[in-house]
This record gives C-alpha cells, sequence and structure tokens, in this order.
C-alpha cells in the first residue's frame, strides 16, 4: 500500500516538473521575441525628398456655364416642327422648333392689304393739295390709318418671328421637354441650351489671402470624372466684397473646355497659383499611416549590418499628386518604410528588398 502511494506521489511530481519545463520554455519564446527575436519583415523604403512646390491655395468649387438660359416661347402656339435632338451641339441662329402660325400669317396678309389700300387714299388726298377738294384733316386722319396700320403689320411680323424659335448663341442643348403637337404657352420651357467653350469654375477662399490674388493667376482644376487629368486655366474675377457669415472672398476661374468634358455643375478641387516657390519636404502617401490621433511613418535605424525600424509621429500639410508635404518630423533624405508598414512594429528588423522599383515623386510647381 505505501509503495502504490509512493508511485503516484512520483508520478504526480514527475507531471508537474514536466508542465512547469514546457511553460518555461514558451515564456523564454516570447521573451526573445519581444526582444526582436522575430523574423526580420521584408519592405521597401524611400526618401524624404526637399522639392520646389509653388506656393498655392486649394479649394473647392463648382463649374458654371459661360452662357446658360432655357430655351422657351414668349407666345402660345402649337409644336409644328423640332429641328433639334437632344444633346446636340448647335449654332447661333439655328432654328430649333416652328410654332402653327397660319392664322397668325393670314391676319399679316390683311393688315398688309389694308394698310396698302390706306397709302393709296393718303397718295389720293396728298393730291387734291391747293385744290378745293382739299381738307388738311382728311389728310391728317388718311396719313393716321396708314401709320396705324404700318405698326399693326409691324407687330404681326414679329409675332410671326418669335413662332419661329431659333439658337441664341453657340452650345450644346439638354434634354428637350416637348414633342409634336405639344401647346405651349408663353414660357414653358422646351430645353436648356448651355455654352460650354470656355467654361467658368467658381470657388470661395478665406479673406486672409485677398492680398495674394490677381487676375490672371494660374489655376488647376480636378474633376471626380477625369481624375488622372489636371485642367488648366486662369483666374478672371475677384469679388469685391467679402461674405460676413463666412469671411470668404467669391472668385471665378476661367478653363478653356474645347473637349467639353468639364460640364456645369461637377464638383471641382481647384488649386490656385500663387508667385513665388518655396523648399519643402515630401513623401510618398504610401509610406504615411493615418489615424484619428495623428500621422506616423516608420523610420530606417541602422546598426551595423542590422535594420530595424521606428515609429516617428509627423505633421503633413499639402498634398500634390501622390506626394504628402511633411511640416515636422523628419529631415531631407532621411530613410523611411514605403511599403510593409502595416505589418511592423517598434524595434523588428527589417529587410529593404531592392528589386522593387519606386516611383519618383513629382517634380510640382
Amino acid at each position: 500500500m505505501i509503495l502504490r502511494l509512493s508511485i503516484t506521489v512520483l508520478a504526480i511530481a514527475l507531471l508537474i516538473g514536466v508542465v512547469a519545463t514546457v511553460k518555461n520554455n514558451q515564456n523564454e519564446a516570447r521573451s526573445s521575441a519581444m526582444a526582436g527575436g522575430l523574423a526580420p519583415a521584408v519592405i521597401t523604403a524611400t526618401q524624404v525628398r526637399l522639392m520646389q512646390w509653388a506656393q498655392r491655395i486649394e479649394a473647392v468649387g463648382d463649374l458654371t456655364a459661360v452662357q446658360d438660359v432655357a430655351i422657351a416661347s414668349e407666345v402660345p402656339g402649337k409644336v409644328i416642327e423640332i429641328n433639334f435632338a437632344s444633346g446636340a451641339k448647335v449654332q447661333e441662329g439655328d432654328v430649333l422648333l416652328r410654332l402653327d402660325a397660319r392664322d397668325d400669317r393670314a391676319q399679316l396678309d390683311a393688315l398688309k392689304a389694308d394698310l396698302h389700300l390706306a397709302q393709296l387714299e393718303n397718295e389720293r388726298v396728298t393730291k387734291l393739295r391747293g385744290s378745293a377738294a382739299f381738307s388738311q384733316s382728311l389728310q391728317d386722319r388718311s396719313e393716321s390709318q396708314a401709320a396705324s396700320l404700318k405698326a399693326q403689320v409691324e407687330r404681326q411680323e414679329v409675332l410671326l418671328q418669335r413662332k419661329l424659335l431659333r439658337a441664341p448663341f453657340d452650345g450644346m442643348l439638354s434634354i428637350r421637354q416637348i414633342s409634336l403637337g405639344t401647346i405651349l404657352a408663353p414660357g414653358d420651357s422646351i430645353v436648356r441650351l448651355q455654352s460650354l467653350t470656355p467654361i467658368y469654375v467658381d470657388f470661395t477662399v478665406p479673406e486672409r489671402h485677398r492680398g495674394s490674388l490677381v487676375a490672371g493667376q494660374m489655376l488647376e482644376v480636378s474633376v471626380a470624372a477625369w481624375p488622372d487629368q489636371m485642367f488648366v486655366g486662369e483666374l478672371v474675377v475677384v469679388s469685391p466684397d467679402v461674405d460676413v457669415r463666412s469671411r470668404t472672398l467669391k472668385l471665378r476661374g476661367q478653363l478653356d473646355n474645347t473637349d467639353h468634358r468639364l460640364q456645369p455643375g461637377m464638383f471641382a478641387t481647384v488649386h490656385l497659383i500663387l508667385s513665388g516657390e518655396e523648399p519643402v519636404l515630401t513623401l510618398p502617401r504610401t509610406a504615411i499611416s493615418f489615424f484619428a490621433y495623428g500621422e506616423s511613418v516608420f523610420t530606417i535605424q541602422e546598426s551595423g549590418e542590422s535594420l530595424t525600424v521606428k515609429r516617428q509621429p509627423i505633421k503633413v500639410g499639402r498634398t500634390r499628386s501622390d506626394q504628402v508635404e511633411v511640416l515636422s518630423g523628419l529631415t531631407a533624405d532621411q530613410r523611411v518604410v514605403h511599403t510593409g508598414h502595416m505589418k511592423l512594429r517598434d524595434g523588428q528588423s527589417i529587410v529593404i528588398d531592392e528589386g522593387i522599383a519606386l516611383p519618383q515623386g513629382m517634380d510640382d510647381r
């Protein structure tokens, strides 16, 4: 009995020793990993670059047509002819639509006949001047009758012209709102016509920039529809009034839009370029980790032949294409992790993959 109890106690002690040994090995492995024993991470590297960037103001704005009008009829009538298609380009003077004008034309013919008769009567009365049959009052009445009928003829001719709708300027039409046979009332919308070449961009900037603004300054505009293209124009209007609520100035730029890629109503990001350039530190956007509490990068630390990383908080500023301005936290030519930083931690060993070609930063103005 005593022998069996001794064997049991010995077995339990042996089991406890094995568990303690395994636990100790795990703790040593964890401590080794925390001390930098993780396998080196493979990353790509880039450098903080010193570039010359033009001083500029970034703002948001809206694209606006230079000329924009809703074509509508001034007179009532029935649509008998439509000479345009939705979305078509038209030239100034092109006939867009005809209204039924048969009654108006008949009235014009009748008025012209009455005018002709009145003019003949006035000529007969004039020939009687100097005779006993001549009366000044009779001549006055005949001249007045002829003048009144002439005015009515002219008014009827204007009415007939209004039954024929023409494009007031070169531009592009929207979707038409009427069909053949539509009975139009005065003011009914028919189609919208917009001039797209050139095109305006309207935006606002804080009032503190007023001393730097001059008409003729270059601006660059980007839109969501063409994210890879930058449209170049110039500042044409600096509004003299300041909005009392937002303390901003209204500005207007003009863009050459010969390809009609830009459309009125588009949301635009505007970069107004001011005179002069200044040196700035830049990094590719992909090298920066953006968090709610701020931005940071991993700087590369050299110790002999080994490389490790250290998380460095930074402050960023303007953005140009894929490049971001670094306001503080780094110095020129300092090496940082470009890709692969999501899997890193402070003090971790790294290996730089030199076989991956990294894009060069833009040589921005």
